[in-house]
C-alpha cells in the first residue's frame, strides 16, 4: 500500500515542519527581543562599573584630581586591558583627555534600532562590519575649563548576538530525526492495512478461509475484527449455498426422475388406449409435482432465513396461544394415528419476537412429532419458565434416535435412517434458524419417555420494547 504509506509520511513531515516554523517565528518574536534587552543590561551594567572605576581612580590621585594627570590615563589603560576594548575619555566637544590607543579612534556608525539605555549609559550593538558593541557614559571630572567628560568603550569582540542560524539548524536536525522516526510509525499503521488487503484479495480469489491477524483495540484492530466477522459470514453463506445447491439437486432429482419415467409410460399407455393406466400415471405425476412444489417452497423459506437479521425484541408474542391454534388444526392428524396429546401450557408467559415466524417453527415441530410418533403413541407438550427465558419441551414416544442422527438432525435435507413417508428434511433446519433469529437456542435428546426437542426463547421485557 505505497500510496497510503507515502501520504501518511508526507503529512507527518509537513505538519512537523509547519510546527517548527511556527516555533522558530515565536522564538524570533519573543526570545530574541528578550535576548537583546539582556545584552543591553549586561553591557550597560559593565559601563556603570567602568565609570565608577575611572572616577574612583581619578579621585584617589594625590595630584590635582582634575582629570588631567596620569591617574586618568592609567585608569583608561587598565580598563582597556581588562575589558579587551578600546577605551577613551573625551570632553563634551570631542576633545580627548585620555585614550588607550594612539591617534584618533574611528567609531563605526551606530544603529538606532540596535541601541538601548541602561541608567546613564548609552549602549549600541552590532555596529560596523565586525558587529562590535560600543557604549558611552558621562563622567564627573574636574576639568580646567569646567567642561563635562564622557567615557567611551568600543569592544573588540562580538558581544554574543542571538544565534538565529544555530537555532534554525537545530530545528532542522530535530525535524530530520523526527521524519526518520515517522518511517517506522507509518509502516506500523500501513502494515495491518496491507495484511487486510492481502486477506481481502485471497477471499476474492476464492480462499474463503483467509483471515487477518488482529492486534490491538484501536480503529485498525476493530476494522480487522469487523473484516473477520464479515469473512465468517461470507464463508458460512457460501458454504450454506453450496450445501443447499447440492441438496436441492439431490432432492429434486427423485421427483423429476419419476415424472420423466411416468411420462414415458404415459405415452405408451396412450398408444395402447389404456385409460385406467393413464389416470394412475397422471395421478402419480401430480403427486410428484406437488412434492417438488413443497420442496421449492421450503427451500425458499430456508433461503429467506439465511438473509434475515435477528428479530428485534419489540413485539410481544404468546406461545401458548399459537400452540393452541396449531393443535386444533392438527387434531385430525393425531386422531388418524390414534396419538394422544398431553399439554401443559402457561398462557401468561410471553416472548419477544415475530408471531408468524414462531408459528412456522412450532408448526414444524408439531408436524415432525405427528410424522415420527408411532400409532397409538403419545406427544407431550410442556411450557415453563427457565430464568429469563421461556422453555418449551415437545417429546413423543418414538424409539431412541442414534447419536449420528442427533448430531445431524438440524442439517438441511437430513432425514434420519428410519425416516419414512413424506418430508423434505428442512423442517428442523428452518426451526433452528427461526429460534436463533429470536436469540434463543434449541436442542434435541433422547428422554426416558422418548425423543425430545427443547426450545428456550427470551421472555418479553416491557423496558426493552420501550427502548
Amino acid at each position: 500500500m505505497p500510496r497510503l504509506y507515502f501520504k501518511i509520511l508526507f503529512n507527518w513531515i509537513t505538519a512537523l515542519f509547519v510546527i517548527e516554523i511556527l516555533i522558530f517565528a515565536v522564538i524570533l518574536l519573543v526570545v530574541k527581543d528578550s535576548h537583546h534587552q539582556s545584552v543591553i543590561q549586561s553591557i550597560g551594567g559593565n559601563a556603570l562599573i567602568a565609570r565608577d572605576y575611572v572616577e574612583a581612580a581619578v579621585a584617589a590621585d594625590p595630584g590635582k584630581g582634575d582629570g588631567s594627570g596620569d591617574a586618568l590615563q592609567s585608569a583608561v589603560a587598565r580598563l582597556s586591558q581588562v575589558a579587551r576594548a578600546k577605551v577613551w575619555v573625551s570632553t563634551t566637544d570631542g576633545a580627548s583627555l585620555a585614550s588607550s590607543v594612539a591617534g584618533e579612534i574611528p567609531v563605526p556608525p551606530v544603529k538606532v534600532g540596535k541601541s538601548g539605555r541602561y541608567g546613564d549609559a548609552m549602549v549600541y550593538l552590532n555596529i560596523g562590519p565586525a558587529r562590535v558593541s560600543y557604549y558611552t557614559v558621562p563622567l564627573i571630572l574636574k576639568t580646567a575649563d569646567g567642561r563635562g567628560a564622557s567615557l567611551h568603550v568600543l569592544t573588540e569582540r562580538d558581544p554574543g548576538p542571538f544565534p538565529v542560524g544555530k537555532l534554525a539548524a537545530g530545528l532542522f536536525v530535530i525535524g530530520a530525526i523526527a521524519a526518520m522516526a515517522a518511517v517506522p510509525l507509518s509502516r506500523h499503521i500501513t502494515n495491518p492495512l496491507n495484511r487486510l488487503q492481502e486477506s481481502a484479495l485471497r477471499i476474492a480469489g476464492g480462499d474463503l478461509s483467509a483471515r487477518v491477524e488482529v492486534q490491538g483495540e484501536d480503529e485498525i484492530g476493530r476494522l480487522g475484527k469487523a473484516f473477520n466477522g464479515m469473512a465468517e459470514t461470507v464463508q458460512r453463506l457460501v458454504r450454506s449455498g453450496r450445501e443447499l445447491t447440492a441438496n436441492v439437486s439431490h432432492e429434486m432429482r427423485s421427483p423429476l426422475t419419476r415424472i420423466r419415467i411416468a411420462g414415458e409410460c404415459l405415452k405408451q399407455s396412450v398408444a395402447r388406449g389404456d385409460k385406467d393406466d393413464c389416470d394412475e400415471l397422471l395421478e402419480g405425476m401430480w403427486e410428484d409435482i406437488s412434492e417438488a412444489d413443497r420442496l421449492i417452497g421450503r427451500i425458499l423459506e430456508y433461503s429467506k432465513l439465511d438473509l434475515h437479521e435477528p428479530i428485534p425484541a419489540t413485539s410481544e408474542v404468546w406461545p401458548a396461544t399459537i400452540l393452541e391454534g396449531l393443535l386444533k388444526t392438527m387434531r385430525p392428524v393425531f386422531q388418524t394415528k390414534g396419538i394422544g396429546v398431553e399439554v401443559r401450557l402457561e398462557p401468561q408467559l410471553s416472548v419477544a419476537g415475530d408471531e408468524d415466524w414462531l408459528r412456522s417453527a412450532f408448526s414444524n415441530l408439531l408436524d415432525n412429532a405427528a410424522r415420527y410418533t408411532p400409532e397409538r403413541g403419545v406427544v407431550r407438550i410442556a411450557m415453563r419458565t427457565d430464568g429469563a427465558a421461556v422453555a418449551l419441551d415437545i417429546s413423543n414416544s418414538a424409539a431412541p434416535v442414534s447419536a449420528e442422527d442427533l448430531e445431524k438432525i438440524f442439517h438441511p435435507f437430513y432425514r434420519g435412517k428410519g425416516a419414512k413417508g413424506e418430508g423434505t428434511g428442512l423442517g428442523l433446519a428452518i426451526t433452528r434458524k427461526i429460534v436463533e433469529l429470536h436469540r434463543g437456542d434449541i436442542a434435541v435428546q433422547n428422554a426416558p419417555h422418548g425423543f425430545q426437542i427443547s426450545i428456550r426463547l427470551p421472555q418479553f421485557a416491557a423496558e426493552e420494547s420501550a427502548s
